[in-house]
């Protein structure tokens, strides 16, 4: 039976060089510039306001601080998970409020405020993420800005409770209270005047250190993998609903903190303080500033407080404008005359800086244009600069780029790739599908379909394209509930157990794996931490324990990672562990998809055309690996349109045939199928006819 003509024509080509690892010196720049970056923030923090003394300019670092720590959280549900937030505005003003009514009502001072503001706020993103998160993209963003809307109005009109449009005024925030202790302040009065300001930025540093420690644990993998490919996080246990969860409380429960912090700032909350315009303000901080760092909320945060400031005064925003203008005229040039393969992309951006200018001029105040400015701001970030102002830097400048989490220590397998799974014992399936219906409509892409999977063995399923095959796959990994029949394993000496109508995290908990027909990998992860994705389930860890850096989690990281260079080795693959994903060449990415669905440790492992588009090496490869899987005990299904491989690998075969099993047995004897042959071939009284 030849092969399908619907192969790629990649598996003739050769393969590209494989990308070279970073070297360790390069990993080692990137952590020193990272712990740079860290004690210059930690002593500019410290000197700031002994040096500039204006008390203008420090509350000014204050509220950027303030922001900062709200937009870091607001980037762990934009940047990490990729979900698009409107609500933090209303989450930033929960957090102010819960502050403000404690102190109206009860008189409870800053202390209580703050946890307050983180406690109730994290309440209420639980509450909102539990609908809104079941929904994405556009509607998700429609969902949570309704959200802050309805917030703002129910701050206006709860008057009994909140004051309603008179807001709150608080008094001047105390942060340590001697005279309850008969004391003076031991810094004096010019030091009191301060505390406020160090209580600030010691929340901005420990939420920094909280949201790195967070976002480089398993937690914070799981964010990245739902991310790249929402299907695959699933497939490998991990929960995307229940991560997108835990996401948005975390980054509710900062924006409770940001609200809380800034009530006792400003000593007066509003209604109207907490509208659209500042939901746009976050969103700009996370686009511009750059997802996925530290330095980017911090920049982001910056901006959009000195912005407005900036926009206020049309004699500044004149100069701006004028600047930008000529930077604008210059790059465009200089793109021209050396001939750039993107200068005419750069006609557009410039000539709209260059309109900017002229603008400016024909205008008296810029202020009530500033949603117009935040707008094209966002708009020109997102199509010109998508990495944000970090993002652009780290491109420009490869020593910006931080090292990927173990780059520099000297990663070492240990362990057994695989845990050897024995199934059942004897004749007995290991998989019993009864009677599968798959329909869609009045579509049956499955129509009552019968397999008996044998434990130990390598299992085929072909069949022409559109016979069912993915359909058949997506059923057994839950990605499809069916439309009737049933999907029973036996696994080990537990009772059987039904997986139709379980989810696909539990399902890969029990003990299937799964590859993808179109690679599914987490792209901008590297390859080490694709195979941790696959461990997650060895984690035992709370977000506690990634949040403290406890020794169980540390333990557990270091263990993992042992393990995933183990399995990285067995695919072939262990000099590439800190290559990410989406410079691997096609091959590679198809091996590293197999040792991460290897890392659920699997009873079954479901392979969908892992040949396709291979070259002659990569399938032999290929071909070696299947079989050390198969004598480790992983039983395995496999989908393929490489006869050859089928042939050779596969101990029982069986056909679909547009959602039906017209065939099965040996590889050889289904070969030469009379069925199987005019399913392939088509009919032969047909083309005799002809």
């Amino acid at each position: 039976m030849a092969q399908s003509a619907s192969a790629p024509a990649l598996s003739r080509q050769t393969a590209p060089p494989v990308p070279q690892a970073p070297q360790a010196s390069q990993a080692g720049l990137g952590r020193f510039v990272g712990l740079l970056g860290a004690v210059f923030l930690v002593v500019f923090l410290a000197a700031f306001p002994h040096v500039v003394t204006s008390q203008y300019y420090i509350h000014l670092l204050i509220v950027i601080a303030i922001y900062a720590i709200l937009i870091l959280g607001l980037d762990i549900v934009v940047g990490y998970t990729g979900q698009v937030s409107l609500g933090h505005a209303g989450l930033f003003g929960i957090g102010a409020y819960a502050a403000a009514v404690l102190f109206l009502k009860l008189k409870l001072g800053l202390w209580f405020g703050l946890l307050a503001g983180i406690g109730v706020t994290a309440g209420f993103g639980l509450l909102l993420a539990i609908p809104a998160l079941r929904v994405s993209g556009p509607y998700l963003a429609m969902v949570t800005l309704a959200f802050g809307t309805i917030i703002q109005i129910f701050i206006n009109e709860m008057t009994d409770l909140t004051n309603g449009p008179l807001g709150i005024t608080l008094p001047p925030a105390r942060v340590l209270d001697f005279s309850l202790i008969g004391m003076q302040a031991p810094w004096g009065a010019a030091g009191r005047k301060l505390e406020f300001y160090y209580l600030v930025c010691a929340c901005l540093l420990l939420t920094i250190l909280v949201v790195n420690r967070v976002v480089r644990s398993p937690f914070g993998r799981a964010f990245e993998a739902l991310r790249d490919s929402p299907i695959a996080c699933d497939c490998m246990g991990v929960s995307v609903y229940r991560y997108k969860v835990y996401a948005f409380v975390i980054s509710a429960a900062l924006a409770g903190l940001a609200g809380a912090l800034f009530a006792w700032s400003e000593r007066y909350v509003a209604p109207n303080s907490y509208g659209f315009e500042l939901t746009v303000l976050f969103l700009l901080a996370v686009t511009m500033g750059g997802r996925k760092s530290r330095s980017g909320p911090l920049i982001g945060a910056a901006i959009i407080v000195m912005m407005p400031n900036i926009l206020a005064d049309i004699g500044l925003v004149r100069i701006m404008a004028g600047i930008i203008a000529a930077v604008a005229v210059i790059v465009v040039g200089l793109a021209f005359l050396r001939r750039r393969d993107d200068r005419m992309t750069l006609l557009i951006p410039g000539a709209l800086c260059l309109a900017f200018f002229p603008a400016t001029l024909a205008m008296d105040s810029v202020t009530d244009f500033r949603l117009t400015v935040f707008g094209l701001m966002i708009l020109f970030v997102v199509y010109y600069l998508p990495e944000g102002i970090v993002g652009f830097l780290r491109e420009k400048l490869p020593f910006l780029r931080p090292a990927h989490t173990g780059a520099t220590q000297e990663l070492a397998a240990s362990g057994d790739a695989l845990i050897r799974q024995g199934g059942r014992s004897g004749a007995d399936p290991l998989l019993t599908v009864e009677r599968a219906l798959m329909q869609f409509g009045g579509l049956k892409a499955l129509n009552e379909v019968d397999l008996a999977i044998r434990p130990g063995t390598i299992h085929g399923l072909i069949g022409p394209n559109g016979s069912g095959k993915s359909t058949m796959m997506n059923v057994l990994t839950g990605i499809y509930k069916p439309t009737a029949g049933s999907v029973t394993l036996a696994a080990g000496t537990d009772a059987a157990k039904r997986l139709d109508g379980r989810t696909p995290s539990e399902i890969a908990l029990s003990g299937v794996a799964r590859t993808f027909q179109n690679v599914q990998l987490f792209r901008e992860m590297t390859a080490l931490e694709n195979v941790l994705v696959g461990l997650h389930h060895s984690f035992q860890g709370t977000l506690f324990d990634a949040i403290l850096g406890t020794p169980r989690r540390r333990r557990e990281e270091r263990e993992a990672r042992a393990r995933a260079m183990a399995i990285l080795d067995f695919v072939g693959l262990g000099a590439l562990a800190q290559i990410e994903a989406r410079n691997l060449p096609y091959g590679k990415q198809r091996l590293l998809e197999i040792g991460r669905a290897l890392a659920l440790d699997p009873v079954l492992l479901l392979l969908d055309e892992p040949a396709a588009g291979l070259t002659a090496p990569d399938i032999a490869e290929l071909t070696l690996i299947i079989r050390k899987i198969r004598d480790a005990g992983i039983t395995v299904i496999l989908i393929e349109h490489h006869m050859d491989v089928v042939m050779g690998l596969c101990d029982r075969v069986s056909v679909l045939d547009f959602g039906h099993k017209i065939a099965e047995g040996g590889a050889r004897e289904v070969q030469s199928d009379p069925k199987v042959i005019e399913a392939y071939l088509g009919s032969p009284v047909a083309d005799a006819a002809e």
